[in-house]
Protein backbone atom coordinates (compact mmCIF):
# COMPACT_ATOMS: atom_id res chain seq x y z
CA UNK A 1 0.00 0.00 0.00
CA UNK A 2 2.57 2.48 0.87
CA UNK A 3 4.90 1.64 -2.18
CA UNK A 4 1.61 2.61 -4.27
CA UNK A 5 1.14 5.68 -2.42
CA UNK A 6 4.47 7.11 -3.19
CA UNK A 7 4.34 5.92 -6.73
CA UNK A 8 1.18 8.04 -7.05
CA UNK A 9 3.16 10.80 -5.44
CA UNK A 10 5.90 10.59 -7.74
CA UNK A 11 3.72 10.55 -11.10
CA UNK A 12 2.07 13.62 -9.67
CA UNK A 13 5.26 15.47 -8.99
CA UNK A 14 6.33 14.33 -12.41
CA UNK A 15 3.15 15.94 -13.68
CA UNK A 16 3.63 19.01 -12.34
CA UNK A 17 7.17 18.90 -13.30
CA UNK A 18 6.13 18.35 -17.04
CA UNK A 19 3.58 21.16 -16.77
CA UNK A 20 6.14 23.69 -15.07
CA UNK A 21 4.72 23.98 -11.76
CA UNK A 22 7.26 22.59 -9.77
CA UNK A 23 11.18 24.71 -10.77
CA UNK A 24 13.81 22.95 -11.14
CA UNK A 25 17.01 23.45 -9.46
CA UNK A 26 20.30 23.41 -12.04
CA UNK A 27 23.53 23.63 -10.55
CA UNK A 28 24.66 27.07 -12.86
CA UNK A 29 21.37 28.51 -11.15
CA UNK A 30 22.66 28.34 -7.27
CA UNK A 31 25.66 30.40 -7.77
CA UNK A 32 23.35 33.12 -8.66
CA UNK A 33 23.09 35.85 -5.95
CA UNK A 34 19.23 35.43 -4.62
CA UNK A 35 17.41 38.41 -5.28
CA UNK A 36 17.62 40.47 -2.08
CA UNK A 37 15.88 43.98 -3.03
CA UNK A 38 14.61 45.67 -6.26
CA UNK A 39 15.16 48.87 -6.76
CA UNK A 40 12.12 51.46 -6.10
CA UNK A 41 12.21 52.42 -10.16
CA UNK A 42 11.46 48.77 -11.33
CA UNK A 43 9.98 48.78 -14.42
CA UNK A 44 6.25 46.48 -13.78
CA UNK A 45 5.64 46.68 -17.78
CA UNK A 46 2.96 47.94 -19.64
CA UNK A 47 -0.62 48.32 -18.78
CA UNK A 48 -3.23 47.74 -21.67
CA UNK A 49 -3.82 51.76 -22.40
CA UNK A 50 0.44 51.89 -22.74
CA UNK A 51 0.98 53.32 -19.36
CA UNK A 52 4.23 52.59 -17.59
CA UNK A 53 3.72 51.84 -14.27
CA UNK A 54 6.73 51.28 -11.37
CA UNK A 55 7.26 50.20 -8.25
CA UNK A 56 7.20 53.90 -6.63
CA UNK A 57 3.74 54.30 -7.59
CA UNK A 58 2.87 51.88 -4.94
CA UNK A 59 4.94 53.36 -2.24
CA UNK A 60 4.20 52.09 1.09
CA UNK A 61 2.49 49.29 0.07
CA UNK A 62 3.53 45.40 0.01
CA UNK A 63 3.43 44.37 -3.70
CA UNK A 64 3.31 40.93 -5.04
CA UNK A 65 4.42 41.08 -8.73
CA UNK A 66 3.11 37.74 -10.31
CA UNK A 67 4.85 36.52 -14.22
CA UNK A 68 2.97 34.35 -16.02
CA UNK A 69 1.38 33.47 -19.82
CA UNK A 70 -1.57 32.62 -20.78
CA UNK A 71 -0.27 28.96 -22.06
CA UNK A 72 1.19 28.24 -18.77
CA UNK A 73 -1.56 25.92 -16.94
CA UNK A 74 -0.36 26.45 -13.02
CA UNK A 75 -0.22 30.13 -13.93
CA UNK A 76 -3.76 30.22 -15.13
CA UNK A 77 -4.80 28.05 -11.47
CA UNK A 78 -2.92 30.67 -9.45
CA UNK A 79 -4.73 34.00 -11.02
CA UNK A 80 -7.67 33.97 -9.26
CA UNK A 81 -6.08 33.37 -5.87
CA UNK A 82 -4.12 36.60 -7.14
CA UNK A 83 -7.44 38.34 -7.56
CA UNK A 84 -8.77 37.50 -4.05
CA UNK A 85 -5.79 38.35 -2.61
CA UNK A 86 -6.10 41.74 -4.11
CA UNK A 87 -9.71 42.07 -2.66
CA UNK A 88 -9.18 40.66 0.45
CA UNK A 89 -6.29 43.19 1.01
CA UNK A 90 -7.23 46.03 -0.57
CA UNK A 91 -4.97 49.29 -0.35
CA UNK A 92 -2.34 47.72 1.60
CA UNK A 93 -1.89 45.68 -0.97
CA UNK A 94 -0.89 45.90 -4.82
CA UNK A 95 -0.90 42.99 -6.67
CA UNK A 96 0.27 43.35 -10.59
CA UNK A 97 0.27 40.50 -12.94
CA UNK A 98 2.72 40.71 -15.34
CA UNK A 99 2.17 38.71 -18.68
CA UNK A 100 5.02 37.96 -20.23
CA UNK A 101 3.86 37.75 -23.78
CA UNK A 102 3.66 39.98 -26.61
CA UNK A 103 0.75 43.04 -26.49
CA UNK A 104 -1.54 41.61 -29.34
CA UNK A 105 -2.42 38.39 -26.97
CA UNK A 106 -2.34 40.85 -23.72
CA UNK A 107 -5.16 42.61 -25.79
CA UNK A 108 -7.27 39.20 -26.48
CA UNK A 109 -6.40 38.22 -22.82
CA UNK A 110 -7.89 41.37 -20.73
CA UNK A 111 -11.18 41.42 -23.39
CA UNK A 112 -11.55 38.04 -22.07
CA UNK A 113 -10.68 38.68 -18.26
CA UNK A 114 -12.68 42.21 -18.49
CA UNK A 115 -11.98 45.18 -16.56
CA UNK A 116 -13.62 44.17 -13.33
CA UNK A 117 -10.01 43.13 -11.99
CA UNK A 118 -8.97 44.65 -9.23
CA UNK A 119 -5.09 43.77 -9.19
CA UNK A 120 -3.05 45.74 -11.77
CA UNK A 121 -2.43 43.61 -15.27
CA UNK A 122 0.79 44.77 -17.49
CA UNK A 123 2.46 42.90 -20.23
CA UNK A 124 6.25 42.46 -20.62
CA UNK A 125 6.88 41.22 -24.06
CA UNK A 126 10.97 43.20 -24.06
CA UNK A 127 11.73 41.67 -20.59
CA UNK A 128 12.49 44.82 -18.93
CA UNK A 129 10.41 44.00 -15.70
CA UNK A 130 11.47 40.20 -15.74
CA UNK A 131 15.37 41.66 -15.79
CA UNK A 132 14.36 43.58 -12.44
CA UNK A 133 12.92 41.04 -10.25
CA UNK A 134 15.23 38.39 -12.09
CA UNK A 135 12.69 36.10 -13.33
CA UNK A 136 14.55 32.42 -14.26
CA UNK A 137 12.00 31.64 -17.11
CA UNK A 138 9.93 28.95 -15.47
CA UNK A 139 6.26 30.20 -14.39
CA UNK A 140 4.27 31.40 -12.56
CA UNK A 141 6.88 33.43 -10.93
CA UNK A 142 6.01 35.29 -7.91
CA UNK A 143 8.04 37.93 -5.79
CA UNK A 144 6.22 39.39 -2.70
CA UNK A 145 8.04 42.61 -1.95
CA UNK A 146 8.41 44.48 1.54
CA UNK A 147 7.52 48.37 1.60
CA UNK A 148 11.02 48.97 1.93
CA UNK A 149 11.69 47.01 -1.61
CA UNK A 150 13.38 44.05 -0.17
CA UNK A 151 12.25 40.51 -0.78
CA UNK A 152 9.76 38.49 1.94
CA UNK A 153 9.89 35.74 -0.36
CA UNK A 154 9.74 34.42 -3.89
CA UNK A 155 7.65 31.33 -4.99
CA UNK A 156 8.25 29.80 -8.18
CA UNK A 157 5.04 27.22 -9.71
CA UNK A 158 1.95 26.48 -8.15
CA UNK A 159 0.51 23.32 -6.39
CA UNK A 160 -0.15 21.80 -3.42
CA UNK A 161 0.83 24.15 -0.46
CA UNK A 162 1.28 27.24 -3.31
CA UNK A 163 -1.57 29.03 -1.74
CA UNK A 164 -0.66 28.70 1.75
CA UNK A 165 2.95 29.80 1.42
CA UNK A 166 2.06 32.50 -0.87
CA UNK A 167 -0.56 33.80 2.10
CA UNK A 168 2.50 33.28 4.86
CA UNK A 169 4.85 35.50 2.54
CA UNK A 170 2.14 38.02 2.02
CA UNK A 171 1.09 38.29 5.59
CA UNK A 172 4.33 38.37 6.88
CA UNK A 173 5.33 41.41 4.66
CA UNK A 174 2.03 43.05 5.70
CA UNK A 175 2.98 42.68 9.13
CA UNK A 176 6.52 44.11 8.93
CA UNK A 177 6.84 47.24 10.05
CA UNK A 178 9.28 48.79 7.25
Amino acid sequence: MTESLDRRDLLAWAALAALGAVSEVRADESAKPALERVERQAPLGRTLDSKEPRLTDFDNKVVVVSFWASWCAPCRAEFPYLEGLQTAAGDKLQVVSVNIEDRKTFVRISRVLGAELRLLMTYDAEGACAKAFKAPGSLPYTVVLRRDRTVAGIKTGWGGQSLQELLDLVNGALASPT
